[in-house]
C-alpha cells in the first residue's frame, strides 16, 4: 500500500502575525545595527548573526506552510521543521487516540516548553503537559488537535486539515498485516 500525505493545519493568523512580527522586529534591529556607529569587526558579526538569525526564522515559517504527515504500511512520518520524525505504527497505541479541544479544561495541555518553537498560534517541538508527561506537538489550531498516545514515553499532538482521514488511515495501515 502506497503511503498517505496529510497536510498539517494552515498556520492560523495568530501565527502569521507572530512570525512577521517577530521578522519584522529582527529586521529593523538589524537596521539599527548597520545605522549605529561601532567598529567595524563587531558590525560585520553582530550583522552576520542577525541576517542568519532572520533565515533561520523565515525557514522555519516557510517550511512551517508546507509541514504534514505520511501515514505509510509501517510508519507514521511528521515532516516539520526542525523536528521531523519517523514512527512505527506499532508504537502508536491507536485505542486511546482521540480528537480533542486545547482550551477545554478537561483536555490535556501544553505547559512547558522543553525544546521547541513557541510564538501565538503554532507550537512545535516538545513540550510537557500539565500533567507532567512528555509530549512532541506540532499544533496550528488548538481548537482540532489529534491526541496520539505512544509506548515510547510520549504523546503526539498533531492537528491536519483533514482528521478523520487521516485517523482512518492510521487505523487501517495499522490493521494491515506486514508483508
Amino acid at each position: 500500500m502506497d503511503s498517505q500525505w496529510f497536510v498539517l493545519a494552515p498556520l492560523s493568523k495568530a501565527a502569521h502575525a507572530s512570525f512577521c512580527v517577530l521578522l519584522l522586529v529582527l529586521l529593523v534591529l538589524l537596521l539599527f545595527l548597520l545605522l549605529k556607529q561601532m567598529p567595524a569587526g563587531a558590525k560585520a558579526a553582530s550583522a552576520g548573526l542577525l541576517l542568519a538569525t532572520i533565515g533561520f526564522f523565515s525557514w522555519i515559517y516557510w517550511q512551517a506552510n508546507t509541514a504534514g504527515m505520511s501515514v505509510s504500511a509501517k510508519t507514521l512520518d511528521i515532516k516539520v521543521p526542525l523536528y521531523s520524525q519517523s514512527i512505527a505504527l506499532s508504537h502508536l497505541q491507536l485505542q486511546h487516540v482521540r480528537q480533542i479541544n486545547l482550551q477545554d479544561k478537561e483536555t490535556p495541555s501544553l505547559s512547558w516548553r522543553t525544546n521547541g518553537v513557541g510564538l501565538p498560534g503554532y507550537s512545535l517541538g516538545w513540550f510537557r503537559l500539565e500533567s507532567g508527561n512528555k509530549a512532541f506537538a506540532a499544533i496550528s489550531d488548538s481548537h482540532n488537535v489529534v491526541m496520539l498516545p505512544t509506548d515510547l514515553g510520549y504523546t503526539l499532538l498533531v492537528n491536519t486539515a483533514d482528521a478523520p482521514s487521516f485517523l482512518a488511515a492510521l487505523h487501517a495501515n495499522s490493521a494491515t498485516p506486514s508483508p
